[in-house]
């Protein structure tokens, strides 16, 4: 191959290059990856989250104060 041709194929390669960063530093990309990521960490707390207050629960439940605002407030729904 001769060394013409290689600078024409490292050009090209570079244009190619320089779109796809143009193309993922756009500001609707990242817009659009803030949203999902934003998304997903609400999700992912939620989830763990309630994972915590169900194995967690039945113990912070039995803390004198927290169990009688419990029942308090149980006795005011109804």
């Amino acid at each position: 191959m001769s060394q013409e041709k290689q600078q024409d194929e490292i050009i090209e390669q570079l244009k190619s290059l320089n779109r796809a960063l143009e193309k993922q530093n756009s500001v609707k990309t990242i817009f659009t990856h803030g949203i999902i990521y934003g998304v997903g960490f609400f999700v992912g707390s939620a989830i763990i989250a309630t994972i915590a207050l169900g194995v967690f629960g039945p113990i912070i439940g039995q803390i004198p104060w927290i169990h009688d605002n419990f029942v308090r407030g149980s006795s005011i729904a109804n």
